[in-house]
């Protein structure tokens, strides 16, 4: 009875040895583990890998972009160029009437670190788009943008025509501006008003613009979480 009472408490023992070892190189692995800290509001400049277009994209489809600089903190690269983002397409609208563009939502998944790990990021596009409120890249433009596209092309028809009068004028005789800048402007007025009715009745049929991020297009992400990036 007693070899087994011994027996039974050498093997917890030696049981006890092993987790505390295993403990042990568990917390090693850790404390040697080094990292950098990107805090949240860090921008990384990107150039588009792979294109996307809201005519042709599906939900769920995968794209690609890389850093364009290396990203440093305290003086060491943590980040180099040429790292590889990966992101996925969230949703889209596509275009409509009333000349209503498209809108495409990105999701930005991991970093690929240069030893091949995959780091979870929670980023979004900030510059270089039209971006709505929430978050949306636009493709630019609404009926209303258009109608006051209309109007200043309206404006500088014109404008134009009445210029044309002044120097036809002065070319015909001396004074001749009097004479023909009126009847010039009253031209430009009727032309200007004739295309801003036309195309803007035509804007309310016409659908509006997609969405179309073309490969090697640069722009900024800027990171919604902190990204702890291990270093080699």
């Amino acid at each position: 009875m007693k070899k087994i009472f011994y027996g039974i408490s050498a093997f917890l023992i030696m049981l006890s040895l092993g987790v505390f070892s295993c403990v042990s190189y568990a917390y090693q692995i850790k404390a040697d583990a080094q990292t950098r800290r990107l805090p949240k509001g860090t921008k990384l400049n990107l150039v588009m890998a792979d294109p996307l277009s809201t005519s042709s994209m599906q939900a769920g489809d995968m794209f690609s972009a890389r850093l364009t600089h290396d990203v440093r903190v305290d003086g060491r690269t943590v980040l180099p160029s040429g790292t590889l983002v990966r992101g996925t397409v969230e949703k889209y609208k596509g275009t409509a009437r009333l000349s209503r563009s498209a809108l495409l939502y990105l999701t930005f998944d991991h970093i690929v670190t240069g030893q091949g790990k995959q780091l979870p990021i929670s980023a979004a596009v900030c510059s270089n788009f039209e971006i709505l409120d929430d978050g949306a890249i636009s493709g630019g433009g609404n009926y209303w943008n258009e109608l006051k596209r209309n109007t200043k092309k309206s404006g500088h028809i014109i404008s134009k025509t009445t210029k044309w009068g002044i120097k036809s004028g002065d070319e015909l005789f001396p004074g001749g501006r009097f004479l023909v800048t009126p009847f010039a402007a009253i031209g430009g007025t009727i032309g200007g008003g004739v295309y801003l009715v036309g195309d803007s009745i035509f804007d309310l049929f016409r659908k509006g613009h997609d969405v179309i991020i073309d490969q090697g297009i640069v722009f900024d992400i800027i990171l919604l979480e902190p990204l702890d990036v291990p270093l080699t």
